[in-house]
């Protein structure tokens, strides 16, 4: 079997693929993304024979993140074991915020990555920064840039909540004259790291890696389906869009061609995510963003909700991070203070469990369906039976959600009534999951179940990167 033919068996045809962009950024004369309605996946280029795709596509496979991610290898490698496998590696963990209003109002929270970002440019520790950037190609899609000025950070602030392949940037890395950091979600991270292990040249220009906690995303689907329950035809275009516009925790944002503007405060549009929610946010255990040096998300907490602005919680995984940002703010960069491993983690209770428990759980069912599943390395040692029927009835709504009815359902009713629907079953649903979706979770135990072959075939890498050089 060639690696084109294991891709599509293996990773892309069960719903594997993460969307990471690792495989079309290393080949992009062989491949491409094609917008389905399972989001981008890769396809070969019509010029594309198979004789190259034979050929060239074994760095693509070994560092695929839809195949899973040896995990505990990779804490060894660039952070340390985990002393607490549901936030991950870490060395101090903050809240609070970009001491400057306007970055801190740009950002989706605090502002803190945008600012970390400007201050690694503003003392020359890198030459640009990897980001996401809304907008562009066209108003209502996204793509990566390398920022090299303060301004093309901010322009790029604030989150995307619509699946994006990131590293089809590598060519533009590779080209890049100088040092870079890197903002990714947590799989497109898993993938750089499995890069940089084997010794690819652009990723090696990487010297600070930060991402957000990524907790559920959606397909492109969702913003029209959003709009046409405003009465918004899909014929009128989309001339801007923001995720998280306004104060925190801020509103969906969009503007059409014949000058209308529609919003939706976050916890409100989150309704369509039982609808549009991505398959790759289902099956990745990883919710902090584990493998950066710095990872940032929204502060919840009662008290910093009262309080508005924009607070998020900090984690510095690395020493290297440590300092920089206890530089920060003896600069009065940034504005912390110290948390204990407990708050943070009561902040995200429901996502982590989600993703620790949820994951595991969902992946369980697909290898009882006989279709392969990502290996991480690590996996919980039992799950209660009552967490499995919570899953249950979570996984059963995403399924009822996905249904072409469904979604034109949802679109008939409007968003005075869906919203305040939603966010009033969210909160009884969260309430009444919490005692069994909680219990247990913070003495749940891990296995490390290791991924020494997907290493070693990483690892195997570095020599071919020395023979092709």
């Amino acid at each position: 079997m060639n690696d084109w033919q294991r891709f599509q068996q293996e990773v892309i045809d069960p719903g594997n693929c993460t969307h990471c962009g690792a495989c079309v950024g290393l080949n992009p004369d062989l491949l491409t993304f094609e917008e389905t309605k399972h989001g981008p996946l890769p396809q070969p280029l019509p010029s594309a024979s198979r004789e190259h795709l034979n050929q060239n596509l074994s760095l693509a496979w070994a560092v695929c993140s839809g195949r899973g991610v040896p995990y505990p290898e990779l804490y060894r490698r660039f952070n340390q074991d985990p002393e607490n496998w549901l936030i991950g590696p870490y060395r101090r963990l903050w809240t609070g915020f970009a001491s400057q209003p306007d970055i801190r109002e740009r950002g989706a929270s605090g502002g803190v990555i945008s600012r970390t970002l400007i201050y690694l440019l503003e003392t020359e520790r890198i030459d640009g920064a990897i980001v996401l950037k809304q907008g562009s190609p066209t108003p209502d899609r996204a793509q990566p840039i390398i920022a090299t000025t303060a301004e093309e950070i901010l322009a790029a602030a604030q989150s995307v909540y619509a699946v994006t392949p990131l590293l089809t940037i590598l060519p533009e890395m590779a080209a890049f004259d100088g040092r870079l950091a890197f903002v990714g979600l947590p799989e497109q991270v898993a993938a750089l790291r499995m890069l940089q292990a084997a010794g690819h040249p652009a990723a090696q220009k990487v010297v600070f890696v930060a991402g957000p906690y990524t907790g559920t995303n959606m397909y492109f689907g969702a913003v029209r389906a959003f709009l046409r329950s405003r009465g918004v035809s899909d014929r009128v275009a989309i001339t801007k869009l923001q995720w998280r516009a306004g104060e925190w925790p801020g509103y969906l944002q969009v503007e059409t061609a014949d000058g209308q503007v529609f919003r939706a405060k976050k916890f409100y549009y989150n309704y369509l995510i039982p609808f549009y929610i991505s398959r790759n946010c289902q099956i990745t255990p990883d919710f902090t963003n584990e493998l950066t040096d710095l990872s940032v998300g929204d502060a919840w907490s009662p008290q910093f909700e009262a309080a508005g602005g924009g607070h998020s919680i900090i984690v510095a995984r690395t020493e290297q991070a440590q300092n920089l940002l206890q530089e920060m703010s003896d600069s009065q960069v940034l504005t912390l203070e110290t948390i204990s491993l407990n708050r943070a983690l009561e902040m995200h209770g429901h996502m982590l469990d989600f993703k620790k428990r949820g994951t595991f759980i969902r992946l369980q069912w697909q290898k009882k369906q006989g279709k392969p599943i990502p290996q991480f390395g690590y996996q919980p040692e039992s799950i209660p039976v009552m967490r499995q029927w919570v899953e249950a009835v979570i996984s059963g709504s995403f399924a009822i959600g996905r249904l072409s009815i469904a979604r034109w359902l949802v679109t008939q009713l409007p968003l005075s009534l869906v919203g305040p629907a939603f966010n009033w079953l969210r909160k009884t649903w969260k309430s009444l999951s919490k005692p069994t979706k909680r219990k247990g979770l913070g003495q749940t135990a891990f296995v490390v179940t290791g991924n020494r072959d997907r290493w070693t075939e990483i690892k195997n890498r570095q020599h071919d990167q020395r023979e092709t050089s």
